[in-house]
This record gives structure tokens, sequence and C-alpha cells, in this order.
């Protein structure tokens, strides 16, 4: 028997624990201190008698008598009522995502040739940024048709849109008006309060087109992205994230989301203020080495990563990072928005150096990850058995979503030259990664992830629960390089399918090489008969 969540509530009244509280059961469409079967206005009085043979029927008692059982267990939540605005984060629901693999395209130029892509991906994350002053180019006179027909667009392919709030540079933050304004660098607002009207109305807005998910600014470590100081920051968010809050008590706030590069700066900074110098060192020179001192300088030795902590670039990226997750952890927002497009290999480093700055629990959600190289030695083989390593081991580690950027490279949206590598190039073609994301998709979309490191393999398993029964998809590859063999598991039905370019085939008997490349296993085993079959026949 299930007490019936929909239309009742149940509420502690006084006392320090479950035990010692009152319950009172409200039944919806009453109002707190209203007398059953009276309901007010004019028209009156509900016949009694007849109201208490319907309150008392076997089946409402029975509810009731299970109802006041999950009371006395501590019941204090009620059927799906949102916490009011301005409440602890730790309240707020942060579901996890219908499927955890996303895409991010131009949704000012969206090319139908790519519905079919965009459609596949249904059920997962995209975001896109509205910017204040290119919204309202002319104080007073808003005009939303073009973000509108974005959001409606994303909505209409059935993604869960993440609305990213910002600034830009133009009366609205005491500048001059910039050339191009929805991507003009954002300053704090001239007038704060305005700027809490302009973040209210747009949540109201896209809240009632059913977006409940938020950002305030984007990449504040970077002066592309926020023009002034980092420190100047966190007033700015916590009035963003209040407006926002009490237009839609639905919404969940992501932080701003700090810019991948930043992440090689201050994990060595962290790894080297623990007193892991050598650490520090190796993790700083891997990081970059797509970046070749783009942002921070390269470093040999202790010294040149000492002076590279120096430089105006790197004070910038450790003052955001203290201004941002100083706000997780005052819970302003709900969900940490991770931007990684750099090595796949330090990624659990970034991982780990987030939660150990955030509240314990917080959730961790991609919402951009890609591959960022640059110049002509680009591999599309690399970048596809790269994408599937990062996705997986991003996953694997607990991160709730991960959003590909870009699909397709739009020439000159972002860089001059394609840097950070789409799935489609310009003229449509597809590029290995994008098979391969879309294999991992099909595998394991609707899964429970847990990584996998031993005999020399890595990746994860990925626990899949249908209504007939469970199985496993396994991604796999080999940890150092070193070539790996299995045998064939004893159940029947069991699927392979090598990435990037491999065709899936059944594999009931023999045996199977695992390499650098990764293999998708899917099998009709629970996890745990799974793993023991990896465990026991790996070598």
């Amino acid at each position: 028997m299930r007490f019936p969540s929909r239309g009742w509530r149940c509420r502690a009244e006084d006392g320090s624990g479950p035990a010692a509280a009152a319950i009172t059961i409200v039944r919806r469409g009453e109002r707190r201190g209203e007398r059953p079967g009276r309901r007010r206005g004019a028209g009156g009085r509900t016949d009694r008698r007849r109201f208490l043979a319907g309150w008392f029927s076997p089946r409402r008692t029975a509810a009731l008598a299970a109802g006041l059982l999950l009371a006395a267990a501590g019941c204090t939540a009620d059927s799906g009522d949102d916490p009011k605005p301005g409440g602890p984060a730790q309240a707020r629901r942060t579901a996890r995502p219908a499927q955890p693999f996303g895409l991010k395209w131009n949704g000012y130029e969206h090319d139908a040739r790519y519905d079919g892509v965009i459609d596949s991906y249904r059920g997962g994350g995209t975001f896109h940024d509205i910017t204040w002053c290119g919204v309202e180019r002319v104080r007073g006179e808003r005009r939303w048709d073009a973000e509108d027909k974005v959001v409606d667009d994303a909505l209409r392919h059935g993604y869960e849109l993440l609305v990213r709030i910002r600034i830009g540079s133009c009366w609205a933050s005491g500048r001059p008006d910039a050339p191009a304004p929805r991507t003009s660098p954002s300053y704090p607002p001239a007038d704060l309060n305005a700027y809490r009207a302009f973040a209210g109305d747009l949540a109201s807005r896209y809240a009632a087109r059913g977006v409940h998910l938020f950002a305030i600014e984007n990449e504040i470590d970077t002066a592309n992205h926020w023009g002034a100081d980092p420190a100047a920051y966190p007033a700015v968010a916590r009035a963003g994230a209040e407006a926002v809050r009490r237009a839609d008590p639905r919404a969940r706030l992501t932080d701003s989301g700090l810019s991948s590069s930043g992440y090689g700066i201050a994990v060595a900074e962290a790894l080297r203020a623990a007193g892991r110098r050598d650490e520090a060192l190796r993790f700083y020179r891997e990081f970059g080495v797509r970046r070749g001192g783009e942002r921070f300088p390269e470093a040999h030795d202790d010294g040149g990563l000492r002076a590279a902590f120096t430089t105006p670039a790197a004070a910038r990226a450790l003052a955001a990072h203290k201004a941002n997750f100083g706000l997780d952890r005052d819970r302003v927002f709900d969900i940490v928005q991770l931007h990684y497009y750099d090595p796949w290999r330090l990624a659990g480093q970034v991982v780990d150096y987030i939660r150990r700055a955030v509240p314990a629990g917080t959730p961790i959600e991609a919402w951009e990850a890609g591959s960022f190289w640059p110049g002509q030695r680009y591999d599309p083989a690399a970048h596809a058995r790269e994408t599937a390593q990062l996705a997986t081991d991003l996953l694997a580690r607990g991160v709730r979503r991960v959003v590909y950027l870009p699909l397709f490279y739009s020439p000159g949206a972002v860089a001059p030259q394609e840097t950070w590598r789409a799935l489609y190039t310009r003229d449509g073609t597809a590029r290995p990664a994008a098979a391969v994301l879309e294999k991992l998709r099909d595998a394991t979309r609707t899964g429970t992830w847990r990584p996998y490191e031993g005999h020399g393999l890595r990746g994860a398993a990925v626990g899949l629960h249908r209504e007939t029964d469970d199985s496993t998809t396994l991604v796999l590859w080999s940890a150092d390089g070193t070539s790996q063999t299995l045998t064939a598991p004893s159940a029947g039905g069991t699927e392979l399918t090598p990435l990037p370019g491999g065709r899936t085939r059944t594999w009931n008997a023999g045996t199977v090489t695992v390499g650098a490349d990764p293999v998708i296993i899917s099998t009709r085993l629970p996890v745990t008969a799974a793993l023991d079959w990896l465990n026991g026949n790996a070598r």
C-alpha cells in the first residue's frame, strides 16, 4: 500500500524531532485552521455525515494510517512542492538528468541538417547564454525574440536547458556599448536593483516555458567573459540567485563554471600548497601540453612553477576559484558547473580538486566538455578515443552529465580558427568522435556508472536496470597501452563494439584483445556478476 503523495503533505509542528513532533495532515485546497468538510466563501457547508463517510472509507483510512506511520518515522517532505525561494541549497532538489549525454550547438545559427543528431540526444542537456545588453540594448526596450527562438528550439528537441544569465557591456553595466553585446564581457551592474528585476523577469519568462536551470555569468576567471575583478562577482551572484529563486521557486542554479585552462594553474597550486611539489609540476606540465603557454607560462622546474603562480593571469584565476567555490560552500548555488577540454587523464584530479573545495554531496555536471586541440597536429582518431575516455572517466567518477561542445564548427563564432574540435566539420562531415559518443550514449544512457581499474584495464561498469532483467555495459581500455586478453563470458548474448569505428558483433566464444582503443562490452549479467567475470579472467 502506498501513502498518496499527491494532494497531501505532512508537517511537523514544534518539537525537536520526529518522535516529539505533532503531525498535521493537510489536504490540498484547504488552509491551515479550516475545519475538515468546510469550505471558505459563499455557498457553504458540506454535509458532515456524507463527508465523514467518505473520509473514513476503507481505502482512505488505510492510506491515512500509512501516512501516519511515515510521519512518525520523520516524514517532513510532501508531494513534490518545491522549497521556498532563498531556502538552503541542500534542501533543493537536484534530480539526475534523464540521460547524461548532451550537445551544445550554435542556437542562433541552427542548421536543420543536424536535427536528426540533436533529436537523438533527447533528454540530455544543452545551454544558452542570454546577455542583458543583448536583450535591452536601449534602456526600457527589451527584445526577447532571438532568445525565445533559441530556447524554444532546445525545448522542442527535448533537452533540459541551462540558461546562463549574463550582463555584458553597455548602459546596464555603466560601460560604453559593445559592438557585439551578446558576447561582450560582463561587468557588475550599474544599478543592482535593475539587475535583480532583469534576472527575475528572465527567470519568470523561461520558467513559464519549462526552464528551471540557471547560472549567473560564465567563466569569471577569464577577462573576455567577466571583465571586472573576480572579487566583484559574489555580490552580483548573490543578487542574481536571489532574484531567480524569487521568480521561480523551482529554480536550480549552477555556479558560473570556470575555464578549463584555469584548472591547470589552480590544481597545481593546490598540490604544491599540500607539499606535493613534484606532482604539482608534473600535473602543470601535462595539463598544458596542447596549450603551449597561451595563457599561463610553461614551467620546467619548481622555480618556473612558482613564477607562473605570480603572473596576473594566475592571480586572476586563483581569485576566481576562491570566489566561485566560496559561493558553492555558502550554498548560493546547487550544482558545480564543470568545463573541461584538456587531457582526459587529468580530469579525475580536477574532479577531486573540486570535491575538496565544495560541500560533500554537491552535484558536479560537465556542461562544457570536449577537446582543445589547435594546429595541424590534430588527429581525428585520437580525438575520438579521447572523447570516449573523457566521457567515461567523468561519468564513472560521479559527474552527472557530459555536454559536448561544439556539435559543429561555426567559423568566427568563438575563434577565427577551429581550436575546440567539433563532432562535425564545417561541411557537415561526421568525425569519428561523433560515432563514439553516439555508441556510448546508446549503450549506457539509462545506466548507473561506476569506475573500473584493475588487471591492466581502466574504464567503467554501467549497470542497466530494465523491467525484465538487469544487464551491464563495460567500457574498457588498456591502462598503460599493453594489450589485455579477455575470454567471452559464459552467459550468451554478449555484444562487443570496438571504438572508434568498429561494428557491433555478437561475442559468445573465444577471446578478444583490449588495447589502447576503448571497447564496449554489453552483457546480460548484472553488475556484480559482470565484474566477477572480468576480474576472474583478465590477464
